[in-house]
């Protein structure tokens, strides 16, 4: 074929404890070795490898929110979709019945994913309902190649073609209308702020806005532009990812077609996808083949950070259920998630030599950045939580009663423990002091 690759891209006996921690799920490890966690600037990054390895997982879309929230993905390499739950770190396939080289991934209202088979025999759009129940659509065009899809404003999925430079609709009854687009090579297709799809051309240097009725308007870029990951952006623009070897970039157009680019710096960084950052950041993150992660904020301020190894290949990326960014590593078959919660460190600024039961203490605290704080006593072989609580920047005032049912006599420590992030060692302080309760 002619085109230009796709990239894919222990304790002594009484001790009252007051620990910072940002929650979440424990590492899973990484069965290939090749995929490193990392921190990530002020971040953390976590790695969950799929229980098969070969998977090799591509797009990744979020589903639910809180506990009973999850991710769904594409699995290349094991011609399946699967599911994987942060709160339980449980991965399960949901289907593999007729599914050949999945590509695209989308959740729809409704809840039924949506995924896209570029493989030449398949040929079709995948449904999987909320229910569980898997269906396969053809698509009237063959080898079509599709590739990205999404809920448009009308309630419909729409997808692209790569191959045959086309746009397809596709009813939740599975009803399939193509149209016949001016962009050559359709790739990423994102449901703009103004209820447009907006297509990005991987050959060409343009972007195309189709209404739910199929009309089209091009816009022409610029630059010499290789176009890949798209979403909309916190600030209702269209953001694109621009892969071209010697000066890759992230861009953004306006409803209206106006259109910049922010250079990356990294020259063959490979961006691959892009999606919004958590909520209220004014931010967004993408994935590079380079096994960087990078972040624009809506002004155009780009940074990257080597989160993981060359081997990992990220790709896919989303704010997932829990509210921590997710993404996909096809070249270890693992998921990574990304903490975005800055790190918490400081000073235990006063605490009380002599505690008495019944009786209500403050434990004072200088903290570097807002973080969870818990403020628990250990003893006797025992632990107990007394507190938990929310440490605002600067001084926290933490309240702690002791129980009534601590011994008398208790001769302990006031041990204030700050970790960035649980189980890591990394930025860890611990300040002790010994307290007696009477």
């Amino acid at each position: 074929m002619n085109r230009r690759s796709i990239m894919s891209a222990a304790a002594t006996a009484g001790v009252v404890a007051a620990a910072v921690a940002i929650a979440g799920p424990a590492s899973a490890g990484i069965t290939s070795g090749t995929c490193t966690p990392a921190q990530l600037g002020n971040a953390s990054v976590s790695t969950y490898a799929i229980p098969t390895f070969g998977n090799d997982p591509f797009l990744v879309a979020s589903t639910g929110s809180g506990a009973t929230g999850s991710l769904v993905f594409t699995a290349r390499g094991g011609n399946s979709v699967q599911r994987y739950t942060p709160a339980t770190n449980a991965f399960s396939v949901l289907t593999t019945t007729n599914v050949q080289s999945p590509q695209g991934i989308a959740v729809a209202a409704d809840g039924s994913t949506w995924f896209t088979n570029g493989g030449q025999a398949a040929n079709s759009i995948g449904k999987i309902a909320a229910n569980g129940t898997a269906a396969s659509y053809a698509i009237p065009t063959a080898n079509a190649n599709p590739w990205g899809i999404t809920q448009g404003s009308d309630g419909n999925m729409w997808f692209t073609e790569y191959n045959a430079s086309k746009v397809g609709r596709i009813t939740p009854a599975g009803v399939i209308t193509e149209f016949p687009s001016p962009v050559q090579t359709p790739l990423q297709i994102v449901s703009g702020s103004d209820g447009r799809l907006w297509t990005g051309d991987f050959e060409g240097n343009s972007i195309a806005a189709t209404s739910t009725s199929g009309a089209f308007q091009i816009y022409n870029l610029d630059n010499d532009v290789q176009l890949n990951g798209m979403t909309v952006g916190p600030d209702g623009n269209v953001w694109f990812l621009d892969q071209q070897y010697s000066n890759p970039a992230v861009g953004v157009i306006t409803p209206l077609g106006i259109s910049r680019e922010f250079p990356i710096g990294v020259a063959n960084a490979a961006p691959a996808q892009i999606t919004p950052g958590p909520a209220g950041s004014n931010t967004l993150w993408f994935t590079q083949g380079n096994g960087n992660i990078g972040k624009v904020t809506t002004a155009g301020v780009v940074t990257s950070y080597p989160a993981t190894s060359t081997q990992a290949n990220p790709n896919g990326i989303v704010t997932g259920p829990d509210g921590a960014l997710w993404f996909t590593e096809g070249g270890c078959s693992a998921l990574g998630r990304i903490t975005t919660a800055p790190r918490v460190f400081g000073t235990m600024n006063s605490r009380p030599s002599t505690m008495r039961r019944g009786k209500t203490y403050t434990i004072k605290a200088n903290l570097s950045a807002k973080g969870k704080v818990q403020v628990r006593i250990v003893g006797n072989g025992k632990s107990r939580v007394l507190v938990n609580a929310t440490g605002k920047k600067g001084v926290t005032n933490v309240k702690v009663t002791v129980p009534k049912s601590l011994p008398k006599a208790f001769l302990g420590k006031v041990t204030l423990v700050m970790n960035s992030w649980p189980g890591s060692t990394a930025n860890k302080a611990a300040q002790t002091a010994p307290v007696t309760v009477k």
